[in-house]
């Protein structure tokens, strides 16, 4: 009898440490961050258009592809020399201090100023830190002199919809440029996977939706850009995201 309730006890026992260890590889699914160190590819600046975001759960690098898939353009990651904490707690308390401290962290990529200088647009993604931009896209944002560029932010969020003081930061940082602040794109995190419906939507009242089919139909630009870019305009170099 006292070995059988021994089995069941036993058995019990192995199927809760079978749905803990379930349960935390699910959690960590959620929380784990995406590669810190992905290498950005060559850029020209030819595309006219740059897409530049910093992520580090991977939802606002899920969102950056599903931007550059509907309006082309070239994407640049930014990268911090020495990459955040992989546990959220280790993240954000790293965050928080570099927010308070005023921190520019060194960031592992650049983009050469002469091919900086060919951007006319920048789509500026991030997502909401301590209710500011994180402190890598500060760095970027003040490497390069981006007098008289359009800037048009999109971001990622648990909550600050409006980007709570991160527009206000880009307007202080790039004071100037041509910042769209009411034309930002705000994706709550957890539906960054079904956003491509309102990123065609934002893409469309920005009125960039015509740059891509024109270009992809003659391979030059001939068509509506609400921005003012050259004629001379010569088309997006890539049309498809990156994975």
């Amino acid at each position: 009898m006292q070995k059988g309730l021994e089995k069941i006890m036993s058995l019990f026992l192995a199927c809760i440490m079978i749905l803990l260890c379930v349960g935390c590889s699910e959690q960590g699914g959620t929380e784990t961050p995406d590669s810190n160190s992905e290498m950005n590819p060559p850029i020209s600046g030819e595309s006219k258009v740059l897409i530049a975001y910093f992520s580090w759960s991977g939802n606002t690098d899920q969102l950056a592809d599903i931007v550059q898939a509907q309006i082309g353009g070239e994407l640049f990651r930014i990268v911090p020399e020495t990459p955040y904490a992989e546990d959220f707690d280790g993240c954000a308390t790293r965050a928080q201090n570099e927010l308070n401290d005023g921190t520019r962290p060194p960031l592992s990529s650049h983009i050469e100023k002469e091919v900086m200088a060919e951007y006319d647009v920048i789509l500026m993604g991030f997502p909401i830190w301590w209710y500011d931009l994180p402190m890598p896209v500060w760095t970027f944002l003040e490497e390069y002199d981006l007098s008289g560029k359009t800037i048009i932010p999109f971001f990622t969020h648990n909550g600050s919809s409006s980007g709570a003081g991160s527009l206000s930061s880009i307007e202080e940082l790039c004071p100037n440029s041509i910042v769209k602040t009411d034309n930002a794109l705000s994706i709550p995190g957890n539906d960054v996977g079904n956003a491509e419906e309102q990123v065609k939507e934002w893409i469309s009242e920005l009125g960039l939706q015509n740059t891509l089919s024109d270009t992809a139909a003659t391979g030059e630009y001939d068509g509506y850009f609400p921005f003012a870019l050259p004629h001379s305009f010569s088309g997006f170099i890539s049309l498809t995201p990156t994975t």
